[in-house]
């Protein structure tokens, strides 16, 4: 886990405007990875795309919220680097299923290298400190 939290710290954008639009990139991209592997695959659904909007729509939330509560509450830049480093690494894990969903070879390091990373992060206990045994 250590390491996941290390990769999203260690995350340098080149200025505020990418923290935002670097994910919102990669969320557009996913959508039209996700909608045309749901065109190869023959099975579009309405439904489907409506909820991966939504989600869409709650990550864009995060993101304006984090940059506001940055700014309103003086918080430090690695806040937002880590929401959009987060978010950043499930979309790419997104994307790389929908384009391997499209027949599309991704290879096995790097699927097993995003997925593990975001299982990681995901799997983190907050309360749990660094060589704290509880």
């Amino acid at each position: 886990m250590d390491n996941a939290i290390e990769l999203l710290k260690s995350l340098k954008f080149t200025n505020a405007f990418w923290v935002l639009i670097a994910p919102l990139v990669l969320m557009g991209a996913d959508v039209v990875t996700g909608y045309l592997s749901a065109v190869v695959k023959g099975n579009v659904k309405s439904s489907v795309m409506r909820s991966g909007l939504i989600k869409k729509f709650g990550e864009i939330t995060v993101l304006c919220l984090g940059k506001m509560f940055e700014f309103a509450l003086g918080l430090p830049e690695i806040v937002m680097t880590v929401i959009s480093g987060y978010i950043i690494l499930m979309e790419l894990v997104s994307i790389m299923e929908n384009l391997i969903k499209m027949g599309v070879p991704v290879p096995k390091f790097v699927q097993k290298a995003l997925t593990k990373t975001v299982e990681e992060i995901q799997n983190e206990d907050p309360t749990k400190t660094k060589g704290k045994e509880e």
